[in-house]
């Protein structure tokens, strides 16, 4: 049925593995609002049955896969004055979410978009790290594609902020190994299964953990936290540096690697080219 005024879009927060973790806001604007747009609708729909949440009927799927689809029928809904509430599957729409398509065409037509905040696997990673949180840089999932994320790792590499990054535990030692060679050896925490039973904090320098987990297969989707660089402390000892070169020449060759390295550790690029030079006469 047609309505008089325009509606509004609600973005919602759900839990992120506990289903205890559902806030009352978001509880009662579920139950409330017209149309509830989410990711995946057998998800959605197991969370309002735990919760008697009365969801019959409003149901509609909006990932990334079909976005560019709905979002004229969703716009079209709330120019009808229906109200909408954008779900994930876990945790605060927009983050690593392609919600964030539908919420600034909203905005752009002049729909009042509403936060119900909650659960968020980033936050709540932050919180038990143990890593500094004055200032971090979020970078989602890395591109996938070799050269966009050796370029991505570059560009992380001298922040003066804490990185955190998403990433699948299938491709977790791949990853640990590019860090080491992009960053250098600085503290990380990876913390998995957050808010279950089984919530893990694995802490350590990157090397020492590349080491625990070697024979260690993990599950599910992660989230990674770096250590920003230590205050004054851009000092490299030639074991690192060596460390590094071992990962990069067989990818990068003597040349490439060197300078790599050298813009990561501010050290001139013929000095490791030295080191480097060696390495390659040692047969490493």
């Amino acid at each position: 049925m047609k309505k008089n005024n325009t509606g509004s879009i609600s973005v919602i927060s759900t839990p992120i593995g506990n289903s205890e973790d559902i806030t009352i806001r978001a509880i009662k604007t579920l139950n409330e609002i017209d149309i509830i747009a989410c990711e995946d609708t057998r998800v959605t729909s197991k969370l309002c049955n735990m919760h008697k949440i009365n969801y019959k009927g409003k149901l509609m799927p909006y990932h990334e896969h079909n976005s560019f689809k709905m979002i004229p029928l969703i716009l079209e809904k709330l120019k009808e004055g229906f109200n909408v509430g954008l779900v994930t599957d876990a945790g605060t729409p927009l983050i690593s979410d392609p919600g964030y398509k539908l919420i600034k065409k909203a905005l752009d037509h002049n729909i009042i978009v509403n936060s119900i905040p909650g659960p968020s696997a980033l936050t709540a990673a932050i919180s038990i790290s143990g890593i500094s949180t004055d200032q971090f840089m979020f970078s989602g999932f890395l591109p996938r594609k070799a050269s966009l994320r050796n370029k991505k790792l570059s560009s992380l590499a001298n922040l003066e902020s804490s990185i955190i990054i998403f990433e699948n535990a299938t491709r977790l030692n791949k990853l640990l190994i590019e860090l080491y060679s992009s960053l250098g050896n600085r503290n990380i925490s990876i913390v998995r299964e957050i808010t279950k039973i089984y919530e893990e904090n694995i802490r350590g320098k990157i090397k020492d953990v590349i080491k625990l987990l070697e024979n260690k297969k993990l599950k599910g989707e992660l989230v990674i936290l770096i250590e920003k660089p230590e205050e004054g402390n851009n000092i490299y000892t030639d074991e690192k540096i060596i460390d590094m070169l071992k990962i990069d020449i067989s990818k990068l060759g003597v040349s490439k690697a060197s300078k790599k390295i050298s813009k990561i550790t501010s050290i001139k690029s013929d000095y490791i080219y030295k080191l480097a030079l060696k390495l390659n006469k040692s047969d490493f």
